[in-house]
Order: C-alpha cells, then structure tokens, then sequence
C-alpha cells in the first residue's frame, strides 16, 4: 500500500513557514499476465513529495519502484522523501550457507538507486538494514512505546520489560534505560546438535511486577507463545498469574491473533498488517 502526499511551503507573517499537504492520487492496474501499470496526478502543487509505504510483498516493491519513476517524471527536480516502516527482507541480513542470497543487500540497492532525498525505517531488524541504506533516518521509536507503558500501568501498580532473546537485548536494554524500568532477559534454547530451537529460558528471578515484552517483528508469534509458558512456568509458587503484555513495532500476524492472546493480556503494534483491530495500535 502506498499513500502519496505533496507538500507545499509558504511564507506566513515573521517569515514562519507553513507547510500544506495534498494527498497525490495513485491508480494502479494489474493485467492479465500478473504485470503492473501505475498511474500519478500531475496537477498537484508540490515543492516536495512524501511516499509512505508499506510493502507486503515483491509486488508491491515493483509498484514502489514504478510509482517513484513516475513521480520523477510528473514532478521534475521536486525532491521525494520515502517513509518505509517496514524494511521488506531485513530479516535475510546474513547469508547462512553456500549458494544464498544477501537480499536485504539487493533490496537496499534497489531503494538507493531511487534516490530519495531521505528514507525513514522504524525499528529495523538489525544494525545491518540502516548501514545499507542511504540517507537512512531511523524513526524514534520512544513516544511510541511511552503510550504502549502507559495503558499498561493504568491497569498494574509497576512494570518491566522483557527482551524475548539475545537479538533483542540491546534495543530493549536500551529503552528501559530510556523509560527507567527493570528488564527482564530471556534466551532461546537450542539442541547443540540440531541446532533447532527447542525452548525458552528466563534468566535469573522474576520482578513482582506486569511483564512487557518487546520486540520488532511477529509473524506466526511462536517465540512469543513459548516465552509466555517459560515465564508463566517460573511464577516461584505465586497464586496470582503474572500480567503479561507483547508490543512488537511490525504485527504481520501471519497465523492471527487467537494463539497469542490466549497467553497476554493485551497486544500492542505500530503496524498491523491486518484488519484485526484486537492489536492496539501504538
């Protein structure tokens, strides 16, 4: 999906500038063959143009692509900014064996011939999506989670975060010191001979306290049931069920919601790629 904005810049009393938005309408016809055709309004006043995107799939980068060469086209030297919450293949940041593809690299590359005079992430996967990327912005991602802190603590006397597995330590670490809460680690057990993943374990004691956990991406949401049962199996003999919560910057959901709101309370995501409004948005 993309939603294409054109921005105008004017002079007000004291020479404060003002800004004015216009949405640019976006036609897009698939043919019978699976290629697509995109279409831009050119009559829009425009001193700088905004696409925010969220790709869900090949397709949509392609459209991506097309919609940004017709805007070159249509708005002549009008620089073009690119909002891009969600980084398609950042978790593909590595190649693991003979023969793969590094395709965050491709994708990064297809982004940078674009040429876009900024490109705003949210939460990427790793340190490796931002160093790929030209002009690069990170989204703060504190404002976000200060609302998600707040609705829980207006259910719970106190709170702690909880890094879900090693990956995920240094954002959470991070942003508990940012929001001056306790964190909670746990990691992810593997068979050293497999190298499957066969469970969850919590490191050291848990607080007396709600549990936040955080991370950037659930998709089918399997680490977030299993690390649910680990720390609901470490209650240390409390009668009381432990209030447990998850917010996650990208919510693909790709297996819904029901398993995942059967162990927490209450889910929160900045970017619900589905129409379930059971996912509070931050």
């Amino acid at each position: 999906m993309l939603n294409i904005t054109a921005v105008t810049m004017a002079r007000r009393h004291m020479d404060l500038p003002s800004r004015t938005t216009s949405p640019v309408e976006l036609k897009v016809l698939k043919f019978p063959g699976g290629e697509v055709h995109v279409t831009v309004q050119t009559e829009v006043p425009a001193d700088e143009i905004a696409i925010k995107a969220h790709l869900r799939n090949s397709e949509a980068v392609m459209t991506l692509l097309m919609a940004t060469d017709a805007l070159r086209r249509a708005y002549a030297g009008i620089p073009i900014d690119l909002h891009l919450p969600y980084v398609p293949y950042a978790r593909q940041d590595r190649v693991a064996n003979p023969g793969e593809s590094l395709s965050v690299k491709v994708f990064a590359n297809l982004i940078n011939a674009q040429n876009y005079r900024r490109v705003v992430i949210e939460d990427p996967h790793s340190d490796v999506t931002p160093a790929l990327i030209d002009r690069v912005v990170i989204d703060d991602p504190l404002p976000a989670l200060r609302r998600v802190v707040g609705h829980v603590l207006t259910k719970n006397a106190g709170l702690a975060l909880v890094a879900p597995d090693a990956g995920a330590r240094k954002r959470v670490l991070k942003l508990a010191s940012q929001l001056v809460l306790p964190v909670v680690f746990a990691d992810k057990v593997r068979d050293t001979r497999t190298g499957k993943i066969t469970g969850t374990e919590i490191q050291g004691d848990l607080p007396d306290c709600a549990l936040l956990v955080i991370d950037d991406i659930c998709d089918g949401g399997r680490t977030f049931i299993e690390l649910a049962h680990a720390i609901h199996g470490k209650r240390d003999g409390r009668a009381a069920p432990i209030p447990l919560y998850l917010y996650v910057t990208h919510g693909i959901f790709s297996k819904g919601l029901d398993a995942v709101l059967e162990d927490y309370a209450a889910v929160f995501t900045r970017n619900n790629w589905t129409t379930d409004d059971r996912a509070i948005q931050a």
